[in-house]
């Protein structure tokens, strides 16, 4: 393909698509299920969030709490395979207690993207699974709200590829048009 929007145009009849850049299956039914969820709405309700709906991935998510712009998060939930990989259940932990140095810049700046725009992120890094080398992680954060007012929490779909060594950090913010599409991809069946 050509062109300079090539990497940002995947799917069907090179329209915009934010879920054809997100490199995982389970990633992709997350995003699928927010974004039906969701609706024309910025973010998902909290009220709309129903786990018995998606048991497969409970395991790789996490629900954190957010405030002043994505600076201060806390951890309501941790999945068991984020707990396995970091090697701590960090429920009930803010980010601060968590990590520090560029990893904590780096979530507050991810976190301030998701809360601050309205969109979902997704990001790709290189992870230090508990106790072994460096591995890759895929992530997908995605904008929650208790009222529809605001983005006061975010939906995390965390996985781990322990078979490939990471790569640089990359972090990707949706664009209304790649959500839009998606949105009417999905709706016509053929997401």
């Amino acid at each position: 393909m050509a062109g300079s929007g090539t990497l940002e145009r995947q799917g069907r009849n090179d329209r915009p698509s934010f879920r054809g850049r997100i490199a995982d299956g389970r990633l992709q039914a997350l995003y699928d299920f927010w974004l039906d969820r969701r609706g024309d709405r910025p973010a998902l309700l909290r009220d709309d969030l129903d786990p018995t709906l998606i048991p497969r991935l409970l395991r790789n998510l996490v629900l954190a709490d957010v405030d002043d712009g994505g600076r201060s998060i806390r951890y309501r939930l941790v999945g068991t395979e984020v707990v396995a990989a970091h090697g701590i259940d960090y429920t009930g932990l803010t980010v601060e207690e968590l990590t520090s140095g560029d990893t904590l810049a780096y979530t507050r700046q991810l976190y301030g993207i998701v809360v601050g725009q309205a969109v979902p992120v997704y990001s790709e890094g290189r992870f230090r699974w508990e106790k072994r080398e460096y591995r890759l992680t895929r992530r997908l954060h995605l904008p929650l709200s208790k009222t529809g007012e605001a983005v006061d929490m975010v939906l995390l779909g965390q996985v781990f590829d322990v078979e490939h060594a990471g790569v640089e950090e990359r972090l990707q913010p949706a664009r209304p048009d790649e959500l839009a599409a998606d949105l009417a991809a999905l709706r016509a069946g053929g997401g």
